[in-house]
């Protein structure tokens, strides 16, 4: 159908002739016509929302030091992290780390 709307408008007939032409009402074709618009309409650019870009992960072997982390970052840098560390210390740790110096 969307073949077809393209056939009227490049034809520039009157709907009502060609929709009678090709066997259907002058309404279905205005209705395809109206989505072959949507269709060729560039998309909207939605708002950018803040995403979060995930690192892969390795885990290692335990090196002995209990439950602490050692987080390696894309640099090659390694920051280790102790297990009794609060969220928001670590949290501002890793806003300082991807702010630039």
């Amino acid at each position: 159908m969307l073949d077809l709307a393209r056939q009227w408008r490049a034809s520039g007939q009157k709907a009502r002739m060609f929709a009678t032409e090709h066997g259907i009402t002058p309404w279905t074709l205005y209705y395809w016509a109206k989505r072959l618009v949507r269709e060729e309409r560039p998309a909207r650019r939605r708002r950018r929302s803040r995403r979060v870009t995930l690192a892969p992960v390795h885990v290692l072997a335990s090196n002995g030091s209990g439950n602490d982390l050692e987080v390696m970052l894309a640099g090659g840098d390694r920051v280790r992290v102790p297990a009794d560390v609060s969220a928001e210390t670590l949290r501002r740790v890793i806003q300082v780390l991807r702010s630039e110096c």
